[in-house]
């Protein structure tokens, strides 16, 4: 026979159990409702003959908390749990309905998530609230507890602030359309700042009129940033998803728009001390500095450092100078030595060139055609196209040639011309 240890045994009893349901629903009146610091909700479901524990867990309060509170029926929708450190088995809440409004709710899941796939929830489309409003607008029921703990919380924080109040039906036939129509009307009155939506506390059916479409499209196309106080802290509607801020009560929402006075007076002194006395520490210490200029050389004496300066003025004036004239003189020493070689050195090329130019002259004259003429020869040019006459057989007899001399010429006739030997003759 196998023997459990205790551990054991809760842990066999946990897989049962958890194994063996699945998610179910259950009903029964709702007792010892605990909200606990942690975000999470302990409450118990009772029935005349027993009693279960549940648990709502902080992430799913948003979706749970619809008529939680003790002495209501509801039908709840989740798990079994068995916390084997105690063991102690609960139900974990997923889903809380009230018992015979059902269809609200089915109702309000419905459209919840038709606006979330339109983006209507989205953050993308939340407007800012204004610092400091000098006009807030009300669609609330007038005679209602909510526009009375609105004005109260206003009145008390910033008495100057002015409230513009839409009254409005906000429980009923035709409430939903009477809250929309307030809304559009503040927008087109256009001097209010922010919009407060708002009723107070309770039950599904009561707060209903926030759950219409009607009026999530109101708050959505508002040119003016909307905040939604619908009930208490444990109520939640469509209002609450589509508006730019939710408040979990009507005062609250007054206490998140607006900014205590005497808060503000007192922030104000408060800057107000620090800036005097950041201004009394930076004067003494400004005094402090002009005491340590006064007691200084410079300040005692100022014409010395002056003529200081100007005793170091004069000093490096004077090495500028020398410095510039030694620099002058090496530089003309410099370009004289260097024109004195370039003067040689032309005079050495001129030199070489006209001796070069002498001696291809007396070649020149050497290879002359003057210099042989000089020597007795003559050049014959046979007329009229001035060729000159190489071969006696290139002349007939007849032909007129110019007979150039060395110093002059003579047209003539040819009166015979004759070859190196006499085949030649004509």
């Amino acid at each position: 026979m196998r023997i459990y240890t205790v551990s054991e045994l809760t842990r066999e009893l946990k897989n049962l159990i958890e194994e063996s349901f699945p998610p179910i629903w259950v009903e029964g009146e709702v007792t010892d409702f605990r909200p606990a610091r942690s975000g999470h909700l302990y409450f118990s479901l009772k029935d005349e003959h027993a009693l279960l524990h549940c648990i709502v867990f902080e992430e799913e309060r948003t979706f749970a908390t619809i008529s939680l509170r003790n002495g209501a029926k509801v039908r709840v929708y989740g798990e079994l749990n068995l916390y084997e450190k105690g063991g102690k088995y609960s139900f974990i809440v997923h889903r809380v309905y009230p018992v015979g409004v059902g269809d609200l709710s089915a109702k309000f899941e419905q459209l919840k998530q038709k606006l979330r796939a339109e983006g209507l929830f989205d953050q993308a489309h939340k407007k800012p609230i204004p610092e400091f409003p000098e006009s807030i607008g009300v669609v609330t029921a007038i005679s209602g507890a909510a526009i009375k703990d609105i004005v109260n919380v206003i009145r008390r924080r910033s008495p100057n602030t002015e409230i513009v109040v839409r009254s409005a039906k906000v429980q009923g036939d035709g409430a939903e359309y009477d809250i929309a129509a307030g809304i559009d009307e503040l927008c087109e009155y256009g001097k209010c700042d922010v919009i407060i939506v708002s009723r107070g506390g309770g039950s599904q059916e009561d707060l209903w009129a926030f759950n219409e479409e009607v009026v999530a499209r109101a708050i959505y196309r508002a040119s003016i940033p909307v905040v939604s106080a619908v009930g208490h802290d444990i109520d939640y509607t469509i209002a609450d998803f589509v508006a730019d801020l939710r408040a979990p009560t009507p005062s609250a929402a007054a206490e998140l728009i607006v900014k205590d006075r005497r808060e503000l007076l007192d922030n104000i002194r408060t800057r107000e001390d620090q800036i005097k006395r950041s201004l009394t520490k930076k004067i003494s210490e400004l005094n402090d500095k002009l005491d340590s200029f006064e007691k200084s050389y410079g300040f005692r004496k100022p014409l010395d450092i002056i003529y200081q300066k100007f005793q170091t003025l004069d000093e490096l004036d004077h090495r500028l100078n020398s410095s510039l004239t030694h620099l002058i003189d090496l530089k003309r020493e410099r370009f004289n030595f260097i024109a004195s070689k370039t003067m040689q050195v032309i005079r050495q090329s001129l030199e070489n060139a006209k001796n070069r130019t002498t001696f291809l002259e007396r070649r020149l004259t050497d290879v002359s055609p003057i210099a042989t003429l000089k020597r007795g020869y003559s050049i014959c040019f046979k007329l009229p196209d001035q060729t000159i006459v190489r071969r006696s057989k290139e002349l007939s007899p007849a032909d007129n040639v110019r007979i150039k001399f060395y110093e002059g010429e003579a047209k003539c006739k040819v009166l015979e011309s004759k070859g190196a030997d006499e085949r030649d003759k004509v």
